[in-house]
């Protein structure tokens, strides 16, 4: 495995453990602030400006760790805020695991009762028992609560980076003069 890849994924890991420490911190605050929901509206907007601040932030600055020569693409912008996104949804990922099996299960539970008690007259009797156990099995399994948490947060990174990568982007430079990227660091 080449320096440049080696880089790559060891910025994201620290960009994508600093911005999913964030969300859990904000996802912490939202469980204090109750049932209040203007309360929750600012909260969920702050998370979602702080978040794209910090990746903005953070892929400027492995930005800078490109050559001019090298230049920083498009392609190479989208890509990291992908791989740190990837990060941040494992870390969101297990924190919503914990939550959901060891602090606010029965809060989880009672939701899917509700949601289910309003379907108890769409679906027959013989789907409606099946799909209720699978739906109280599925909101606290620690797996697939981390996966949903990856793709979803990979696809939100997929918007930012297509978004945030048109401000970071340079092309490369033809007549800088040529660096090692030892240099750089």
């Amino acid at each position: 495995m080449n320096e440049s890849r080696k880089n790559f994924w060891f910025e994201a890991l620290k960009g994508g453990t600093l911005v999913g420490l964030v969300t859990v911190a904000f996802s912490i605050v939202l469980q204090f602030a109750g049932e209040k929901t203007t309360l929750v509206s600012i909260i969920n907007f702050a998370s979602t400006v702080v978040t794209i601040l910090l990746v903005f932030g953070l892929m400027r600055k492995f930005a800078t760790q490109h050559s001019a020569a090298e230049g920083f693409t498009y392609g190479r912008g989208v890509g990291f805020v992908v791989a740190m996104m990837l990060f941040v949804g494992v870390i969101s990922g297990v924190y919503s695991a914990v939550m959901a099996n060891f602090f606010i299960r029965e809060e989880v539970l009672a939701s899917v009762d509700m949601v289910m008690a309003d379907m108890q007259d769409l679906l027959p009797a013989e789907e409606f028992d099946s799909t209720y156990q699978m739906m109280r099995a599925s909101v606290v399994n620690p797996l697939l609560l981390t996966v949903s948490s990856v793709l979803s947060n990979a696809f939100f990174g997929l918007l930012m980076g297509l978004c945030l990568s048109l401000l970071t982007r340079r092309q490369p430079d033809i007549f800088a003069p040529e660096q090692n990227n030892n240099e750089n660091q």
